[in-house]
């Protein structure tokens, strides 16, 4: 079987400026302007006004919750004579929303994604339409655009940023607590968590109901150290997307041990069993919990107004001696499905809308990284933290890159992978049990290849 995505694993360094010369025009009266304005005024309303029709449009509103207001806002202003019909999707669990209208035959027009095999074998299967052309897919880094197309070629969608995992901290806790410095490796990160503990301080925030976020963090580090870096097997993904593969080694079964002392030596934070995702954000930006491991996609629902003085830094999952590893994510996107009433040019419209006319509304929300080549030029209205933009640059500039689980285990692998994370969290299996959870899962996947 061909491989379902072809990964990069190093991402080109962003242009976050704008550069460049150009000669000046000659200076335009008061006249001018207004005639030239009120002419590109006058075609614009007519192009909208002759613009018609129904769209229906999924999208993610947890993240951003409120690009989804702003946007549907907007194109209705624009097009006042286009009904836009708007359902909402969870980023944590797509297919809650997509699979009940992929069995109708009825997916919407423009829908949120994920960068998942689960997408990909979609795109293969003819549900999705190809982008190729759209100048969100032209302007997008290479590495997105790899990580977005599937198997038999399909280009099927435009993403909303490019990300990396990161440490989240609160500077007063550490400074309050005797932290002199961000810690660069396991060791002294472990350190870190014991003062802050002594010091009265609840270290570390984890959503103990919410495994896929876990996936995010724990497991992603753990095969970035035990798997890549160590050399162990630097292509396992590769080798377990064409078949049988085993997770039964001990350096599989040594990617939650740290988790493990981490939850063993008190550093989660009280009731992080039945805390979610964005309880455990609210509390590190709510100065509750010290820090916390997100992607760097989460840096507009952590670093808020009012909120604690956070830091952000590289993840110190390395031992002492040992380089730090980085991640690679591709951002969250967004596809055109195929569907029985499809306005394939009106479905573009609106694709084009919120993938990259507008796609800085969902950007400063969510305060993630643009996705785009020349960010200067395609996303001039950017705004980008500067804190994140530092920690952006440390982990971009990391030798060793690491793909974030989700985007490099199989669907079928990658769901049991977020069980036996929460298992393991919540204490009701243990590391060394992986074999037994994701093994079955990939002889699952295994016979869906001998299909």
């Amino acid at each position: 079987m061909k491989k379902v995505l072809a990964i990069g694993l190093v991402l080109c360094l962003m242009l976050m400026t704008l550069t460049g010369c150009q000669q000046p025009a000659p200076a335009a009266t008061v006249s001018d302007t207004a005639a030239v304005t009120d002419t590109a005024t006058t075609a614009d309303a007519a192009a909208a006004a002759s613009v018609s029709g129904e769209l229906n449009v999924a999208l993610a509103a947890d993240i951003a919750p409120d690009s989804v207001t702003e946007w549907t806002k907007m194109f209705n202003k624009d097009y006042p004579d286009v009904k836009l019909n708007v359902a909402l999707e969870d980023a944590s669990s797509y297919e809650v929303t997509i699979e009940p209208l992929i069995a109708a035959g009825e997916l919407p027009d423009v829908l949120g994604i994920g960068c998942t095999d689960w997408f990909a074998t979609l795109a293969d299967k003819g549900y999705f339409l190809d982008v190729s052309g759209t100048p969100g897919w032209n302007a997008q880094l290479d590495v997105l655009k790899q990580m977005y197309t599937s198997s038999t070629g399909v280009h099927f969608a435009v993403a909303n940023g490019v990300e990396t995992e990161l440490l989240f901290y609160n500077i007063d806790q550490f400074e309050q607590a005797g932290v002199k410095s961000v810690p660069t490796n396991w060791q002294e990160f472990l350190d870190c968590c014991q003062k802050l503990k002594d010091a009265g301080f609840q270290p570390l925030a984890v959503a103990g109901a919410s495994p896929n976020n876990l996936g995010h963090s724990f497991v992603s580090f753990g095969i970035a150290q035990e798997i890549v870096a160590s050399g162990f097997d630097p292509s396992w993904n590769t080798k377990a997307r064409d078949g049988e593969y085993d997770f039964s080694t001990p350096e599989w079964q040594s990617i939650l041990d740290k988790t493990v002392v981490l939850r063993d030596a008190g550093y989660f934070q009280r009731g992080y069993e039945s805390a979610d995702l964005y309880e455990c954000m609210r509390a590190v930006s709510a100065g509750e919990v010290a820090m916390t491991i997100q992607g760097s996609y989460q840096t507009g629902n952590i670093l808020v107004d009012g909120g604690a003085n956070i830091g952000i830094t590289t993840v110190p999952w390395n031992e002492p001696g040992e380089a730090q590893v980085g991640i690679v994510i591709a951002g969250d996107g967004y596809a055109m499905g195929k569907n029985s009433n499809n306005n394939v040019d009106l479905a573009t419209k609106f694709f084009n809308y919120v993938t990259f006319d507008n796609a800085y509304v969902y950007q400063n929300m969510s305060g993630t990284i643009p996705p785009w080549i020349d960010s200067a030029a395609d996303m001039p209205n950017a705004i980008v933290n500067e804190k994140l933009k530092s920690a952006w640059d440390a982990s971009n500039a990391l030798t060793i890159k690491s793909l974030e689980p989700q985007q490099a285990f199989t669907a079928i692998v990658y769901e049991q992978v977020k069980q036996f994370v929460q298992a393991v969290i919540l204490g009701s299996a243990e590391p060394s049990q992986i074999g037994d959870y994701l093994n079955p899962a990939q002889q699952e996947y295994l016979a869906t290849l001998n299909k």
